[in-house]
């Protein structure tokens, strides 16, 4: 790693000028008083660079990237905070701190791998938490949380129109993208025998799209957390500014279109359904029904434009009621089959970084990591953090999906309402696409996890509760310092909210 490290900064030309503009971001970024600018600025690096990067370059340490501006920004925003002396834990922080201390435990299991393998491990599962302390604190307005919902959508429509691009080519085309993609395209290194493509009912290979991911489905993945912040951001514009938002809903619907998962296409039906439900029962059914005819008859057209040839329409006429579960049984059954095996013989679990993106060199105690199943999150969390881990990991997401159905409702104003329910909705999905395969170690679904379960800690209980506390300002002042200049008192927010 040193030595990439130093053959980066030693490269001429624009790869050098990169590392400068990457390392002056970063200064950026732990110096900028305003959290939600440089929030805004990881999500961007996020949706639109990080997969594209990691793949374009074939070094997986280019996603170290993102641990940087992530820190920066979390260090930055706690040390002003104690200056002020305005911190406050969110408060599902006990769970929250009950699975860092679980992944940090398993370190020491005697059948994990050495230190430095141990601490990859962690990273993976712990590299995005500061994004649920970062959530809850400083996205406490609705233009806030609005500004935070376009940017995942615009992100997610680019990433569609990717992955577009990517369905036209042959796999060979694809791979000669970067290393990373002739990795996973053609199935060389780690993907050994596992290359990302598909084979039509005559048995030719055609590309699976990863969109601007860094992996087959990804873009889908990024659209099934976006579609219902864009039907909501869609129901509260009027006129011209609407009809701006229809590219979007093509850019998304490309995503769907062109995925070439069932597990993608079933996750983002599941996070439109989910939103559906919960806006519907906060007294916006009228409303939420002509947005999702919108919605759905946008991606319906993309469908038929594309052709009944395109890879996703293919993978989806499985994904009907009577061939779902014949056909996830086949593809996923015996993964699922697996986890009562694991959690009875691994109870404990077997240390973190033994499977997941962080397996890379063998374990201390149990041999090649690939004869472990953790093709599901399920088996993941078991085999990784063992029955304590997991059962804090559902307990935290019942808890969210739990407060998502009751709580949401009793929000007095409409548009808070719909924003919360566009936020929440992906979390069902998440859930959903846990079936297939982990989702809080890769991008989209971690950072989206972590950064909406701060959110919803402080909009469904913090200001539900009539206990907005310190209510912080993007340059850490408290809010009644002089001379603040800033956005309107979050009070007119928070108070009529527990006033309900």
């Amino acid at each position: 790693m040193k030595a990439q490290i130093l053959e980066l900064l030693s490269s001429p030309g624009p790869v050098a000028a990169a590392v400068v503009a990457f390392a002056l971001l970063s200064v950026w970024c732990f110096t900028q008083r305003r959290v939600t600018r440089t929030l805004a600025v990881l999500g961007i690096y996020l949706g639109l660079l990080d997969g594209y990067l990691k793949l374009k370059t074939g070094s997986p340490y280019i996603t170290l990237a993102r641990d940087v501006l992530l820190i920066a920004i979390a260090a930055g925003a706690l040390l002003r905070s104690r200056n002020s002396g305005s911190l406050q834990l969110p408060p599902l922080s006990v769970l929250v701190f009950g699975f860092v201390a679980v992944v940090i435990a398993e370190v020491a299991n005697p059948n994990g791998r050495e230190v430095v393998g141990g601490l990859a491990g962690v990273r993976q599962h712990l590299e995005f938490v500061p994004l649920f302390f970062l959530g809850f604190a400083f996205l406490r307005t609705e233009a806030r949380l609005e500004k935070l919902m376009l940017i995942l959508v615009v992100c997610a429509a680019v990433g569609g129109v990717v992955s577009y691009v990517q369905s036209t080519l042959t796999p060979d085309q694809l791979a000669n993208w970067g290393p990373g993609y002739r990795e996973r395209v053609i199935g060389t290194g780690s993907f050994s025998g596992a290359g990302r493509v598909a084979f039509d009912d005559d048995g030719n290979q055609f590309v699976r799209p990863f969109g601007l991911g860094s992996d087959a489905g990804a873009g889908a993945t990024a659209a099934a957390l976006a579609l219902p912040a864009l039907i909501a951001l869609f129901m509260g514009m009027r006129g011209n500014v609407r009809l701006a938002m229809l590219p979007l809903f093509v850019g998304i619907g490309l995503a769907v279109a062109t995925s070439g998962s069932r597990a993608a296409v079933v996750t983002v039906f599941v996070s439109v359904a989910a939103f559906g439900l919960i806006a519907a029962a906060t007294r916006n059914a009228f409303r939420v029904t002509g947005g999702l005819i919108v919605a759905s008859t946008l991606v319906f057209l993309i469908f038929a434009q594309l052709g009944p040839g395109n890879s996703a329409a293919q993978r989806s006429r499985s994904v009907t009621p009577t061939t779902l579960l014949s056909s996830y049984s086949g593809e996923r059954g015996g993964s699922l089959a697996r986890l009562g095996t694991y959690a009875t013989r691994y109870p404990l679990g077997i240390g973190v970084g033994v499977v997941g993106p962080a397996s890379k060199f063998r374990s201390r105690g149990l041999g090649q990591p690939e004869a472990l199943n953790s093709e599901t999150q399920w088996n993941f969390l078991i085999l990784e953090t063992g029955l304590v881990g997991l059962a804090i990991f559902l307990a935290l997401n019942l808890r969210l999906m739990f407060l998502a159905l009751t709580r949401i409702r009793t929000i007095q104003t409409t548009r808070m309402r719909l924003i919360q329910a566009a936020l929440s909705a992906p979390l069902f999905g998440l859930v959903t696409l846990g079936f297939a395969g982990p989702t809080t170690v890769s991008v989209p679904g971690a950072p989206y996890f972590w950064l909406v379960t701060g959110i919803l800690s402080y909009w469904l209980i913090t200001a539900q509760a009539g206990r907005p506390a310190t209510e912080r300002r993007d340059d850490h002042r408290l809010p009644d310092s002089p001379g603040h200049v800033g956005d309107r008192d979050l009070r007119a927010v928070a108070i009529p909210l527990a006033r309900r």
